[in-house]
């Protein structure tokens, strides 16, 4: 990490412990990713008994809002089951789908052979599984915003109130929720 990062990130861990604590949840390590071509999505993971944060570089420059939501978030796999649950649930669809594809492509392979193209479909699907999880860590998230009295709706407005949702096909291939979904969700909790 250069030095002008370093303030930053110290910034980060900042918000990661007021939000942690206020959520009464031990304060993860904060890891800022390597850089890379595609940046991955802020995430949370245990690794030998350690909680640790991993977030994308570009989030050490983001806005306040923006580097909360996404910090909830990743809290928000510690605070509920469900993030956990729709991982599993989702690796075990996509593992169900690829045998009935091998034994569809080895059983019709003859019959029908245009259906290796169904693999496709695999993208989209997988794409779906990780939304899904991201929005479940999301709305867990929102309680951890809540608990550090920051309104969940107010925050969402800010990080993502200007940014165009994007086209359909690209919605359909992201992993993860278009800025007027996460606005919507955090709308429907206020409710």
């Amino acid at each position: 990490m250069s030095t002008h990062e370093e303030p930053a990130a110290a910034t980060l861990e900042d918000r990661l412990r007021l939000l942690a604590e206020a959520s009464g949840l031990p304060v993860p390590r904060l890891v800022v990713d390597q850089p890379r071509t595609q940046e991955r999505l802020p995430q949370s993971r245990e690794a030998d008994g350690e909680r640790i944060v991993s977030v994308p570089r570009s989030l050490l420059t983001a806005g306040p809002a923006r580097q909360f939501w996404h910090l909830a978030a990743c809290l928000g796999r510690w605070v509920s089951p469900e993030p956990a649950r729709r991982h599993r649930l989702g690796g075990i669809g996509l593992v169900v789908l690829f045998v009935v594809y091998v034994v569809l492509l080895f059983a019709l392979a003859s019959a029908v052979p245009w259906l290796w193209i169904t693999v496709l479909l695999a993208y989209p699907i997988g794409a779906w599984t990780i939304r899904w999880e991201r929005q479940a860590m999301e709305a867990a998230g929102r309680t951890v915003l809540a608990a550090a009295g920051h309104p969940p709706v107010e925050v969402a407005r800010a990080a993502f109130g200007d940014e165009p949702d994007p086209p359909f096909l690209r919605a359909l291939l992201a992993a993860e929720p278009t800025p007027s979904r996460r606005i919507r969700a955090a709308e429907l909790d206020a409710v």
